[in-house]
């Protein structure tokens, strides 16, 4: 490759990377926080019953758990929330979140539906075969966060975990 092609190459490649430096980089979410009831119980259900990794030994009013790659789940005395989030709060209807688990087969819908219940959690819906051509269920964690359990032959997550198909 001659000399002056090479300038003309990094020059482009210097100019398309100057623009894409000008643009703002896409949100990413790092931290989910649930308020809790009871700090001790939920990190025992999430840990020993999700099977999720506690990051660090839990506090009295927190605990965080891995969630995924770069991805925590803070667990927090929801009586504390209020003095960063204003008023916030459990009522008598399921706070209006679900926390999805995509699998890879059928047969691990039923495997964590059943150890999300043997872990205390509360049935929502038992492992269905739906009419999108998957299965899914759906449980009530102690403070009634939902988690689905999916398994959705359609759901694609690419090698550098873009999902390009749901």
């Amino acid at each position: 490759m001659s000399g002056k092609i090479r300038k003309s190459m990094a020059f482009i490649f210097n100019l398309s990377y100057a623009r894409n430096m000008n643009k703002s980089a896409p949100p990413v979410i790092s931290a989910i926080t649930l308020g809790v009831r009871d700090v001790g119980a939920s990190t025992k259900f999430y840990t020993e019953g999700l099977g999720f990794e506690l990051v660090q030994p839990a506090h009295p009013e927190i605990a965080f758990v891995r969630a995924g790659y770069g991805l925590m789940l803070a667990l927090w005395d929801v009586q504390q929330m209020p003095g960063e989030y204003g008023d916030v709060g459990h009522s008598q209807l399921a706070p209006p979140i679900s926390l999805g688990h995509n699998v890879h087969s059928d047969a691990e819908v039923d495997h964590h539906y059943r150890r999300a219940l043997d872990a205390g959690a509360t049935s929502v819906s038992e492992p269905t075969v739906q009419p999108w051509g998957g299965k899914s269920a759906c449980v009530a964690d102690p403070d009634g966060f939902r988690w689905d359990f999916v398994h959705n032959p359609s759901f694609v997550v690419d090698a550098d975990g873009h999902v390009s198909s749901v």
